[in-house]
C-alpha cells in the first residue's frame, strides 16, 4: 500500500504536465493568430478605398508639388485616350446675414469624361431640426444636388458622380425644412 502523508499535495504526472504546457502553447498560437487576423482587418478597412472598389471608380486630385516626366515617343501611346479634367472654384456670397461672416463657403467642381466631382466646404451657423442642402442653378433650372453632411458650424459635401451638372454654372445652398425638390431659404449663392 502507499503512503500517500509523503505525496507532496499538488504535484503533477509527468502526462499532465506535457498537457499542461500543450495547452498554454495552444492558447498563446491562437491570441496570435487573432491578432495578426485584427491587425490585417484594421489594416485593409483604415487603409483608405482602393481606385476600383467593386462598385465604383474614386478619383482623386493629384498631390501637390509633383515634377513632371519627360516621356518620349511613348507618350502619344499613353494619352492617346486621356481626358483633361476642367476645374473652377468659386467663393459662395452670404445672401442671408449680410455677408457678417456667419455663412461662409467655396466650391470646386472637376469635370470632363463623362464624370463630375463637386466639393463643397461651408461654416454655417447650427441648423436646429432642419438641413442644408446644395443645389446647381442654370437656364432656367434649379436642380437638387444633396443635402450636406457635418455639425455644428462646419458643414461638407462631396460628390461624385457621372457628369449630370457641368452645363450648371450657379449654385445654391439652402437651408430646407422639408425634403422636397424646391428651394427653401437661400443662405449662399455663387457662379463658377
Amino acid at each position: 500500500m502507499r503512503d500517500l502523508s509523503r505525496v507532496p499535495l499538488g504535484a503533477r504526472s509527468k502526462k499532465g504536465a506535457k498537457v499542461g504546457k500543450f495547452i498554454k502553447r495552444l492558447r498563446l498560437l491562437v491570441i496570435v493568430v487573432v491578432i495578426i487576423a485584427a491587425v490585417l482587418f484594421v489594416k485593409e478597412k483604415f487603409n483608405g478605398q482602393s481606385a476600383i472598389d467593386g462598385q465604383s471608380i474614386i478619383l482623386r486630385e493629384a498631390s501637390h508639388g509633383l515634377t513632371p516626366v519627360k516621356l518620349g515617343n511613348e507618350s502619344s501611346t499613353l494619352l492617346k485616350n486621356a481626358v483633361d479634367l476642367k476645374t473652377e472654384k468659386t467663393t459662395l456670397k452670404d445672401v442671408k446675414y449680410g455677408g457678417s461672416g456667419v455663412a461662409v463657403a467655396t466650391a470646386a467642381r472637376s469635370y470632363g469624361g463623362g464624370s463630375y466631382i463637386l466639393t463643397v466646404d461651408a461654416t454655417l451657423p447650427d441648423p436646429v431640426n432642419v438641413s442644408y442642402e446644395v443645389w446647381v442653378v442654370g437656364g432656367g433650372e434649379v436642380v437638387p444636388v444633396d443635402f450636406m453632411q457635418g455639425s455644428g458650424t462646419h458643414w461638407t459635401l462631396n460628390v461624385n458622380t457621372k457628369d449630370e451638372f457641368s452645363n450648371y454654372s450657379g449654385i445654391w445652398i439652402t437651408l430646407e425644412r422639408l425634403k422636397d425638390e424646391k428651394p427653401e431659404e437661400h443662405v449662399l449663392e455663387g457662379t463658377f
